[in-house]
């Protein structure tokens, strides 16, 4: 998990839910060159994973929705989309508005 600023009120998520299939040919090297590309791109906060390797969430923090199509326009990204099928036995996205951040991790 990286570290997040301690208060994203105003800004977006975008939670990407998912299941990996048994065919992640490739995965793990997409994985760690789209986490560092991602740093790069002006708005981006940070993010957190949670689940058990296998079913797990994932959770980016944005300054605002033209970071977010940024990201979605990155080359590499829509690479890695492409493989999505093969990747996931299932996957959902939802990008949302956080209105409020109440914060007591430490």
């Amino acid at each position: 998990m990286h570290r997040i600023p301690k208060d994203v009120s105003r800004c977006f998520a975008v939670i990407f839910s998912y299941q990996l299939s048994d065919n992640l040919s490739g995965y793990s090297d997409m994985d760690i060159k789209t986490l560092e590309l991602v740093q790069d791109i002006d708005g981006y906060l940070g993010y957190e994973k949670y689940g058990n390797g296998k079913q797990n969430t994932f959770i980016s923090y944005w300054k605002n929705l033209h970071s977010i199509n940024t990201w979605k326009d990155n080359l590499t990204h829509i690479k890695a989309k492409k493989e999505g099928p093969r990747w996931y036995k299932n996957y959902r996205v939802q990008i949302v508005k956080i209105h409020e951040d109440i914060n007591y991790w430490l």
